[in-house]
This record gives structure tokens, C-alpha cells and sequence, in this order.
């Protein structure tokens, strides 16, 4: 269904999982046309890169104990 804001997070979940260079190609497969989804969860992936794991680690890379 298109605009539906749950296919983006499926797409977007599964795309995490396939290596960066193969997500031109998951994305032609699983957006299968739909611009405005790929777009959408494009975006969500640079927001995911942007953001990275800042909040895995202590900003000093001490463990808190």
C-alpha cells in the first residue's frame, strides 16, 4: 500500500541488515518503483548513518560502572 508509514519501517529495517554497497539494489526490489517510499526510507538511512552509535558508548569511551 502506498504511503503507508509501516511498509517504510519494514523496508527501512530490512535494508539495515544488507551491506551498503548491495542497498541500491535491495532498494530497487523493495520499493519496486514507488519513488516517494524510497525516498522516504533513503532518508531515514542517512538519518540512521548520521546518527550512528553515539548512544552505544560513553563519550569518552570509558565503560560506566
Amino acid at each position: 500500500m502506498k504511503g503507508d508509514p509501516g511498509r517504510e519501517v519494514v523496508v527501512f529495517t530490512e535494508a539495515l541488515k544488507v551491506p551498503v554497497q548491495e542497498r541500491a539494489a535491495f532498494l530497487d526490489r523493495a520499493c519496486a518503483g514507488d519513488e516517494n517510499l524510497r525516498h522516504k526510507v533513503e532518508a531515514l538511512l542517512k538519518a540512521h548513518d548520521r546518527v550512528g552509535s553515539f548512544l552505544e558508548e560513553p563519550p569518552n569511551g570509558d565503560s560506566v560502572e
